[in-house]
């Protein structure tokens, strides 16, 4: 027989043994491998951050290619090259982006409108733009407040049965329809209470892409929507899990006058200020910045020169790196066999992230393939590869037998300690991780045990990393450990803590006398000792 314990069992006098982990628990790091886009592109929510985990979502959310801009572009070479996850936000004008329209009169099929002050629903693109020009919505009248209705897109068909008026009903359109995450992925319906629908069929119209009134505050945040909220990268601001960040869009695009409304030129002076509010942005956020060459025609001598007016426009050259020269990719858009040159930051935004999950922030992403791309749009030889890295410019470069490869691993920053990305991302990382899991002891009473709590924590994450090879050192205390009584006094709930590491610099150069035993017979020219020393690696 079952005998169930009752609460006065559970109270009876005795000892009783708990078992308690030994362990100090180790803070986690956050994610490094996260990108946010900010650029143009078709359709989709404007000045708003949707978070992607592949280019099918991206096509679903933001539309395809559009010879307009680089987004589509940037974000399709990011997951091509084994990315997991990524923030985009789409910018437009808010003051003349419009969403295209239609009113589901009554009288449709007899060809009438709606009676003078008769309430009819006006079906309205889910996202402002040309993108749903055209659309078509058949509808049904179903009789006793009810219809059904569908809407036919170029290559997207959706059927919406049995919808109906009645605010209380479980297929009510607003219920249904409108539901932005099992609704349509086209129009939304809305209308004031009474109103009716006829049967036939409407077209919406009126939509615009407002990209022809764009300013750079629009990019940067300086600028709000017509509800106030923040748009471009400040609308990244509230996303915490965001460590990359790339607009494809600060490089200009010719399009073609039939690719609709363009977006104004952008001079090299203006991308130059757009990039340093960016690098000022991902200092201020400990996020990194990818940056491109303004032209896919510049040569090695340009590169130069647009990293030091990179350079000398920023106080935040650390948080930023610097490719070159841009990639030449399979035009989607183009002829059979076309290739297009394109910016690569987005491409090695991927090769980035796919290096943070397999090995870790700690490794430079230097060395690693570029997928995605089938050449370089400027052959890079071993003398300007030199130069390239002396000026900090992160060489791509496309060897026979090896593909195409970033040889290169530095930030913008001319300086020693803050010259290889992976040592500034990586402190990065530590710092935000802390932050993070040390966030509780704001306002606690600064005693020694307190101080003894944070250490601990402290000591067993900076453990961790080294035993992943994180951080340099033969020994775990070698690697960087807090200071002993590093603690500060409490002042306004604010606590700092002392910490230094030694961070693992990248491999750049191999240089190693090999002798070499001849055979007899062979000539004494070469019977010297061989040196053995491959081009520059980063």
């Amino acid at each position: 027989m079952t005998v169930p314990v009752t609460a006065s069992a559970a109270r009876a006098p005795g000892v009783s043994v708990e078992w308690v982990s030994a362990d100090v628990p180790v803070p986690a790091a956050v994610r490094t491998d996260v990108a946010g886009f900010v650029g143009l592109a078709q359709r989709g929510p404007a000045h708003q951050p949707v978070r992607l985990t592949s280019w099918s979502q991206f096509q679903a959310v933001f539309g395809g290619y559009d010879p307009r801009c680089w987004l589509a572009y940037a974000v399709n070479g990011f997951f091509a090259n084994g990315a997991d996850a990524c923030w985009v936000v789409r910018v437009v004008d808010p003051a003349t982006a419009m969403p295209a329209t239609a009113l589901l009169t009554p009288g449709l099929l007899a060809g009438v409108g709606a009676g003078p002050g008769q309430p009819v629903l006006q079906a309205t693109a889910i996202s402002p733009g040309r993108w749903a020009q055209g659309a078509r919505l058949t509808t049904v009248d179903l009789g006793s407040g009810r219809f059904s209705m569908t809407v036919d897109l170029p290559g997207t068909r959706e059927i919406w049965p049995e919808l109906s008026l009645a605010g209380t009903d479980a297929q009510f359109y607003g219920t249904v329809l409108n539901d932005p995450a099992r609704g349509s992925q086209i129009v939304n319906l809305a209308g004031p209470a009474g109103a009716s629908v006829g049967t036939g069929t409407v077209t919406l119209s009126g939509g615009t892409d407002g990209l022809a009134g764009l300013q750079l505050g629009h990019f940067t945040g300086d600028l709000t929507t017509n509800d106030g909220r923040p748009c471009g990268l400040a609308a990244l601001d509230t996303v915490e899990e965001v460590g990359l960040v790339v607009i494809p869009d600060a490089i200009s695009r010719p399009a073609p006058p039939a690719a609709g409304e363009p977006p104004p030129p952008l001079s090299p002076d203006q991308t130059a200020w757009l990039y340093n509010a960016l690098l000022v942005s991902c200092a201020s956020h400990r996020r990194f910045a990818l940056l491109d060459e303004p032209s896919a025609g510049d040569l090695p001598a340009d590169a130069l020169a647009w990293a030091l007016t990179l350079q000398q426009g920023t106080t935040a050259a650390a948080f930023g790196a610097l490719g070159y020269p841009w990639l030449l990719v399979a035009d989607p858009l183009g002829e059979p066999g076309a290739v297009l040159p394109v910016p690569g930051s987005g491409h090695l935004a991927g090769v980035f992230a796919c290096t943070d999950l397999t090995v870790g922030v700690h490794k430079a992403p230097a060395n690693a393939t570029v997928v995605g791309a089938l050449d370089v749009a400027w052959l890079i030889d071993v003398p300007t590869h030199g130069r390239l890295t002396a000026a900090a410019v992160n060489a791509i470069t496309m060897r026979p037998g090896r593909g195409i490869r970033i040889m290169g691993a530095r930030t913008l920053d001319q300086g020693t300690t803050w010259a290889y990305l992976n040592v500034r991302r990586l402190i990065s990382m530590i710092e935000l991780s802390l932050e993070s899991s040390l966030a509780w002891l704001v306002f606690e009473p600064n005693t020694p045990s307190l101080q003894a709590a944070v250490e601990r924590e402290i000591r067993a994450f900076l453990l961790a990393l080294w035993q992943r090879g994180a951080l340099d050192g033969a020994q775990a205390t070698d690697a960087g450990m807090p200071p002993q009584h590093a603690a500060t006094p409490q002042v306004h709930g604010e606590r700092r803590q002392g910490q230094q590491q030694h961070r693992p610099h990248p491999h750049r150069r191999t240089r190693r006398p090999r002798r070499y035993r001849l055979a007899r017979g062979t000539s004494s020219r070469l019977s010297r000792p061989g040196r053995v020393r491959p081009c520059d690696r980063a």
